[in-house]
């Protein structure tokens, strides 16, 4: 487990970590998402040991953070030697990461058409994150981070990468931390994401855990006047409209709820899954942040 205690990081008149308290339970995809400036990145150094806190604690494993066989950073653009390739690269984090599974990179880089001894200067922007995340994984490190690992990359792209945690996460339990600040990156990986806002953590955990007493309903009305006093009677977080078709999103019991609508004699009405960064939305709006600054 990584558990993080009141950390403060300032980089002169910035604070960059501001008393952030976090646990990342083991085995799992754990999300950060934020805007650019949110703290991800230097909270992702901090807890890989590359900077050090102006005050407060990480502990990986109940060890105060710092250069380990446990933990992998893998950087938004990671260092390469000039001309080297993947086989080369393989071969110098080898030398720092006893596990490091070269027949593994050499299987995976062959399955995505990757060429080990071609330079990694030649590749494109998405094939560059694909060959790292590859020697990221076959590190086999318990904990792997990963900053804006995403970024930048196709649909197809971002699909391929994704796979490639989700078999790892099959294969063995470990633990990785993909930081990003769009919502879609993370939503369909990870289930447990903390919100990060201008150094500080909004709010963290599973989220659709958090979703339990959130309810959303489609309805159609016969005119407007039925829908008069709806928003009064429950507790809306959302309400669109569209001529008498509503989509709301309610907070409450929800046998409660559905007893309101069918009061109105409505003409339909449906329960709907709630996607994930409807329920951020949620979430934020009753802590009273302004959504569009957080998640934007």
């Amino acid at each position: 487990m990584i558990r993080i205690s009141d950390l403060v990081k300032t980089f002169d008149d910035t604070c960059a970590a501001d008393h952030i308290s976090l646990e990342i339970p083991e085995g799992i995809l754990f999300g950060l998402l934020g805007t650019n400036g949110a703290g991800k990145t230097t909270l992702l150094r901090l807890t890989a040991g590359i900077l050090e806190a102006d005050s407060g604690e990480i502990l990986v494993d109940g060890e105060p953070a710092g250069a380990s066989e446990k933990v992998f950073y893998l950087p938004d653009t990671p260092y390469y030697f000039p001309n080297a390739t993947i086989e080369q690269m393989a071969g110098f984090y080898g030398r720092q990461y006893r596990e490091m599974d070269t027949e593994g990179v050499r299987y995976m880089a062959e399955s995505l058409n990757l060429d080990m001894r071609q330079p990694i200067r030649t590749f494109s922007k998405g094939m560059k994150r694909q060959a790292f995340l590859i020697l990221a994984l076959c590190a086999r490190t318990k904990y792997l981070l990963c900053d804006e690992v995403f970024d930048g990359l196709d649909p197809i792209a971002s699909e391929v990468m994704k796979n490639l945690f989700r078999q790892e996460m099959r294969e063995r339990k470990f633990t990785a931390v993909v930081a990003s600040h769009r919502l879609p990156e993370l939503e369909d990986i990870c289930d447990n994401i903390a919100i990060l806002h201008k150094g500080g953590v909004v709010t963290a955990g599973d989220m659709r855990m958090k979703a339990e007493n959130i309810w959303k309903f489609q309805c159609v009305f016969h005119d407007a006047d039925d829908r008069v006093g709806l928003e009064k009677e429950l507790d809306v977080v959302r309400c669109h409209t569209d001529v008498n078709f509503v989509t709301l999103i309610v907070r409450g019991d929800r046998e409660e709820i559905r007893t309101e609508l069918y009061k109105r004699r409505p003409v339909f009405v449906a329960e709907v899954p709630m996607s994930l960064e409807e329920i951020f939305i949620a979430e934020m709006e009753v802590k009273g942040y302004d959504i569009r600054k957080v998640l934007h």
